[in-house]
C-alpha cells in the first residue's frame, strides 16, 4: 500500500477512489485494521476524538496523482456524537470474517481518514507506518 512518513514536511498519500472500491483492498487494508484498532480506541464515540488527529496532517495529504486531499473537519464528517456510523462500518457479515457492507462514494472520505489513522498509528499489519 503506502508508506506513511511522519516527518514534518513530507507528503502522505491517501487512497484513491478505485482503491477504496476494490473489495479485497477494502477488506484487508481498511476494514480489518480498523476492527483491530477498535479495541484500542474503545468505542464508536472515541473514534471521533482520535480521528481528529488526522487534521494535524492537513496540507500534507495527497492522492496518488499528487492532487491535494482536502476534507471537511472530522467533527463535520462524523457529526453524530455517538458515531453510530462507525458501528455500521465495523459490522461483520454473518460469516464473521467479511464486512457486512462496503463503502459507497458518499463515504469514501470517511474511509480515507479511517485508513490513514490506522496506517499512521500502527494497525495495518505488514504496511509500513
Amino acid at each position: 500500500m503506502f508508506a506513511t512518513s511522519c516527518t514534518k514536511d513530507e507528503k502522505i498519500a491517501v487512497l484513491a477512489d478505485h482503491q477504496i472500491a476494490n473489495r479485497r483492498l477494502y477488506r484487508e487494508h481498511i476494514w480489518k485494521p480498523a476492527r483491530a484498532m477498535h479495541e484500542e480506541v474503545g468505542s464508536y464515540a472515541a473514534w471521533r476524538r482520535v480521528l481528529v488527529e488526522i487534521e494535524d496532517y492537513d496540507g500534507r495529504l495527497y492522492f496518488p496523482n499528487q492532487r491535494p486531499f482536502r476534507h471537511n473537519e472530522i467533527y463535520e464528517m462524523f457529526s453524530d456524537v455517538s458515531n453510530r456510523w462507525m458501528g455500521l462500518f465495523l459490522e461483520t457479515a454473518p460469516c464473521g470474517t467479511l464486512p457486512k457492507r462496503y463503502a459507497s462514494p458518499l463515504t469514501y472520505d470517511r474511509v480515507r481518514v479511517i485508513e490513514l489513522y490506522c496506517r499512521i498509528y500502527g494497525a495495518n499489519d505488514g504496511i509500513a507506518a
